[in-house]
């Protein structure tokens, strides 16, 4: 890996990446970023082999540069790290294209053995979002069976992909100021996401809502 990009914004976690990738790559050139706005802006013309991204960040979603990356250079291999290892941050960022996902709380040497297995072909995973991977698709596929009935209803009543992103948050028990900071947009934002969801499910509070995001298989 030639060229690292790594987008996080606290420094004391830039610090220890910076040094998981010096110990695994030590002739890596590395550019860190703390706003997904100046790693957007830098892509084109730094053109990373390693994209490590953050998902919380000052100005919007990791999830965005993954998306970015992966349509202008598929050549990059795109690994999330973070502290999150809940399925709202997981497959979010999986579906944007990203190859791998480790999470921060390992050991530096974890993550450096996790790095280097890249250049083996092995997808860079923390045990336990790989075990969570493998529970995701050993349950009942609910989702496919609701799309099944969604198609026999009016096109007007099907969720936007976005409003079932807001249906999944709301539904695992966060508040629409919460699906807002998660998701990256404004109150007001969310709060019309929330509006037109509860309208189209004919719903009309927050109990409701999280039994049709179970029904739909977006919640466990």
């Amino acid at each position: 890996m030639h060229r690292v990009m790594l987008l996080e914004d606290l420094p004391d976690a830039q610090q220890w990446l910076t040094q998981t990738v010096q110990q695994v790559w030590p002739d890596a050139v590395i550019q860190v970023f703390d706003r997904l706005g100046d790693a957007l802006a830098k892509l084109d013309e730094f053109q990373p082999d390693l994209c490590l991204i953050d998902l919380q960040l000052p100005d919007g979603s990791g999830v965005d540069l993954i998306k970015v990356a992966h349509e202008r250079m598929p050549q990059a291999t795109l690994v999330v790290s973070t502290m999150y290892d809940d399925d709202l941050y997981l497959f979010p960022a999986l579906q944007a294209g990203a190859h791998g996902y480790l999470l921060k709380d390992e050991s530096q040497q974890s993550m450096g053995e996790a790095l280097l297995g890249i250049s083996r072909g092995i997808p860079p995973l923390s045990p336990q979002i790989a075990q969570r991977i493998l529970s995701f698709f050993q349950q009942p596929v609910l989702a496919t069976v609701m799309a099944g009935v969604n198609n026999q209803q009016d096109d007007a009543c099907m969720l936007s992909e976005r409003e079932r992103e807001f249906l999944m948050v709301i539904g695992n028990g966060y508040r629409t100021a919460d699906a807002a900071e998660m998701l990256g947009v404004s109150y007001h934002t969310a709060a019309r996401h929330v509006k037109n969801i509860y309208a189209k499910l004919g719903i009309t509070n927050r109990a409701e809502a999280v039994q049709e995001a179970i029904r739909m298989g977006l919640v466990r």
